[in-house]
C-alpha cells in the first residue's frame, strides 16, 4: 500500500477518522477483504483507541467494514452474487424513482443535477478516486432526493456502501472516463429530457454495462 494515513488533528476525532478511513477504502488503498488492525490504524492516525473504535463502529454500521468475532476487522468484500443482487435491486429502485419523480423535475431540480454532474467531471480531472466516488454517488442520489419518497430514500441509503465499493472496483479497473464517463453524460441528458421510456431503458443499459465490467474484477468470477 503506497498511500499512508495522515495524523489526525484535534477536534471531532471520530468524524475525521471515519472520513479518512472511508476515503482510504473507496479510494482503493484498502482492498475488499483486507484485514485491518486497531493497533496499526491507531499508530498511523496518531489517535487513541477510543475515537478509533467509535469510527470503526460507525463504518461497521454502514456496512463498509465487517467485524468478525475471533477473526478480526475486515474491509467489506463483494462476490459475484453481491454484485448481481446490487444490479437488480438498484435498477428496479432507480427506474421506480424516475417514474415517481418524473413530473417533479422542476428547472431548479434539473439545474441541481447539472451542478452535481459538473462537480463530478471536475474532480475526475484531479484523479481523486475517493472524492469521485462520493460525487458519483451524489449524482445518482439526485432522483431519490427529487422523489420526496422517504422509504425509497432509506432503501437507497442502505445500498450506498455496496454501491461505493462497486464503484471503487470499477474505477481501479477502468478509471472514471471512457465509455463509463460517456454513459454518465448520456444519463444527464436523458434525465433532464422529456422521454421517460428512454430513461428507463438507459438505466438498465447503464447498470448492466457497469456490472459486466466490474464482475471481471471479482476473484470468483
Amino acid at each position: 500500500m503506497n498511500a499512508k494515513l495522515q495524523p489526525v488533528e484535534d477536534g471531532t476525532l471520530r468524524a475525521q477518522i471515519t472520513r479518512q478511513l472511508h476515503a482510504m477504502i473507496t479510494g482503493g488503498h484498502f482492498a475488499p477483504g483486507e484485514r485491518l488492525t486497531e493497533t496499526a490504524l491507531a499508530n498511523q492516525l496518531h489517535v487513541s483507541r477510543a475515537p478509533l473504535r467509535e469510527a470503526i463502529r460507525e463504518l461497521v454500521d454502514r456496512g463498509v467494514l465487517i467485524s468478525q468475532p475471533y477473526k478480526g476487522l475486515f474491509v467489506r468484500s463483494v462476490s459475484v452474487t453481491d454484485l448481481r443482487e446490487l444490479y437488480s435491486m438498484r435498477t428496479e429502485l432507480e427506474q421506480f424513482a424516475f417514474r415517481l419523480a418524473w413530473d417533479k423535475r422542476t428547472p431548479e431540480a434539473c439545474a441541481d443535477l447539472q451542478r452535481r454532474y459538473d462537480a463530478l467531471i471536475a474532480v475526475h480531472a484531479q484523479n481523486d478516486q475517493a472524492m469521485a466516488i462520493e460525487l458519483e454517488t451524489n449524482f445518482h442520489s439526485w432522483i431519490y432526493d427529487v422523489s420526496g419518497h422517504s422509504l425509497l430514500q432509506s432503501h437507497w441509503q442502505r445500498l450506498v456502501p455496496l454501491v461505493q465499493i462497486y464503484l471503487s472496483l470499477h474505477h481501479r479497473m477502468h478509471g472514471a472516463q471512457g465509455e463509463f464517463g460517456h454513459m454518465t453524460t448520456e444519463y444527464l441528458k436523458i434525465a433532464t429530457g422529456d422521454d421517460l421510456a428512454a430513461m428507463q431503458v438507459h438505466i438498465g443499459e447503464h447498470m448492466k454495462q457497469g456490472l459486466d465490467m466490474v464482475i471481471a474484477a471479482v476473484p470468483e468470477a
